[in-house]
This record gives C-alpha cells, sequence and structure tokens, in this order.
C-alpha cells in the first residue's frame, strides 16, 4: 500500500497486460489495480527524480511495456509512451 510523504508525487503508470501480482510483489510502495482492458494501472508515491527513474527502470528491466505515465499530483497532463 502507499506511504504518505509530504514531499512526494504520485504517478499513474499503465503496463500492457495483466502483471499485477508480479508488480505488486517486486515494487515497494505502490498500489497495483488490473483493469478491464487487459492492463496494469500502477499508482506509485516517489520522493524524489532519482526515486522516479529508478522506477521506470526496475519496469524496464522487468521487460513491461508502458502504455501511459500521468503525474496525478500536476493538474491533468499526461504523457503516453509508445
Amino acid at each position: 500500500m502507499i506511504r504518505s510523504a509530504s514531499d512526494a508525487r504520485r504517478y499513474r503508470i499503465v503496463i500492457r497486460g495483466e502483471c499485477g501480482r508480479l508488480l505488486a510483489s517486486l515494487l515497494e510502495n505502490v498500489e497495483v489495480v488490473s483493469s478491464r482492458n487487459g492492463h496494469t494501472c500502477v499508482v506509485a508515491l516517489v520522493r524524489d527524480d532519482p526515486e522516479f527513474w529508478g522506477l521506470l527502470e526496475q519496469l524496464r528491466d522487468l521487460a513491461m511495456h508502458v502504455v501511459s505515465l500521468q503525474d496525478l499530483d500536476h493538474g491533468s497532463g499526461q504523457a503516453i509512451a509508445s
């Protein structure tokens, strides 16, 4: 489950495929939810940029395909990765 921290930021990362159990067991400080379209949604709480990039590196190392990434604490801006 996600721990709160005053300066931390929340990100929603959508991963292609159903991999919730794997991600929940390997990643810390995340909430993992499977979606109806067969993708997995990860809501992560990160304290700083190095932790954010470390999370993305973990996903890359697991060969996970990031479908979208959204900063939940910064308006409604959304970047989509292909």
